[in-house]
């Protein structure tokens, strides 16, 4: 995509404006936080009662509550999407509509129709639409295993596995987290994070087919909740490997983190593997890697890599430009996500 006319008059002096459409996870306070650090600045925020809009207000005092209409006009250069799953892919159409870029939270889409009109709202105007998938973009370690794939530490990826395990916390979630019609299923929400790091590991050019080959979901623990999926898995294959994901809400409350993340890749001469969040083995903190390859096993010291997402993203919303990621690798990920969800099978036993 090139350089809009209206990016292109955005002047470097001047800081990126950015609103806020709904605060109905707390990924929206990590997209505030990073482009608040970034040196951005923000214009308002509207959100649905709620409790999470609440402590956002506590969060941001200096914040303006607007209306949603006040929000869409506000003229500024980035929206934040952070409401119903179900409802982000409209609010982000308005807003591009309206000439502003879009940063959602994921998942930005919940069905393929969803999908095909933020894609025509987007080629139609100026703005530019985002997901953070922040699993990749926001964890050092798996940055890091990122660049050191690229640069073929470990010869040719055969094969990924990601493990996307949260804790349920059922009496903190909202009423629609327990409908796929409204979350997205947790196909299309969750293992959004295990595609992209997939696609960006074994084709960050886009140039492969990558396809989903199976999937199935499930609900093995929320018998209150009937059409909830609790588990999730899908195979995707492409560019010479294969990636096996599974992601649940199954973790148990005796975990010191929201779940033990973990990416295992498997090269030709040699092998990567994350623990995003916690180290079984008793290494304080989280974002650990280890290296195996001829020379012997590594662990990765991860402190000094720079998470930059937001100054990278601020960059693209001044220039047009395709520096934190390319539009073609988010509507890959969405794409593939929808695709795993709306085709998957009961999961065995539930």
């Amino acid at each position: 995509m090139t350089a809009s006319s209206d990016s292109a008059r955005l002047d470097s002096s001047d800081p990126i404006r950015f609103v806020v459409v709904g605060v109905e996870h707390l990924h929206a306070f990590e997209l505030v936080g990073g482009l608040v650090e970034a040196g951005a600045v923000e214009v308002g925020h509207w959100s649905a009662p709620g409790p999470l809009t609440d402590l956002y207000r506590g969060w941001r005092p200096d914040s303006a509550s607007l209306d949603h209409d006040q929000a869409l006009a506000a003229g500024a250069d980035l929206v934040v999407v952070a409401g119903v799953p179900n409802e982000r892919a409209g609010h982000a159409a308005a807003a591009l509509r309206a000439g502003a870029s879009v940063l959602s939270d994921k998942p930005g889409v919940t069905t393929h129709d969803q999908l095909d009109a933020v894609l025509e709202a987007e080629r139609g105007h100026a703005g530019r639409w985002w997901v953070l998938f922040s699993e990749r973009f926001g964890n050092r370690a798996v940055l890091e295993a990122v660049r050191r794939v690229h640069d073929g530490a470990i010869g040719r990826i055969v094969d990924v596995v990601g493990l996307g395990p949260h804790t349920l916390a059922a009496d903190q979630r909202p009423p629609w987290f327990w409908s796929p019609e409204t979350s997205g299923g947790i196909l299309g929400d969750l293992a959004t994070h295990q595609i992209d790091q997939f696609c960006a590991l074994v084709d960050p050019d886009g140039a492969a087919d990558i396809t989903v080959t199976s999937s199935s979901v499930g609900n093995v623990s929320c018998p209150d909740h009937p059409a909830m999926q609790d588990i999730g898995r899908l195979t995707l294959a492409g560019a010479g490997a294969v990636g096996a994901h599974r992601v649940d809400y199954l973790t148990a409350a005796g975990l010191d983190s929201w779940g033990d993340c973990r990416l295992l890749i498997t090269g030709t001469e040699g092998s990567l593997e994350v623990r995003a969040n916690v180290d079984p083995g008793g290494a304080e903190g989280g974002e650990h890697l280890i290296q195996v390859d001829a020379s012997g096993t590594t662990r990765i010291d991860t402190s000094g890599v720079t998470i930059d997402w937001a100054d990278r993203l601020l960059a693209d919303v001044r220039s047009g430009t395709d520096i934190l990621v390319s539009p073609a690798h988010v509507e890959r990920v969405c794409r593939l996500a929808l695709d795993a969800q709306s085709r998957a099978t009961p999961w065995a036993g539930s």
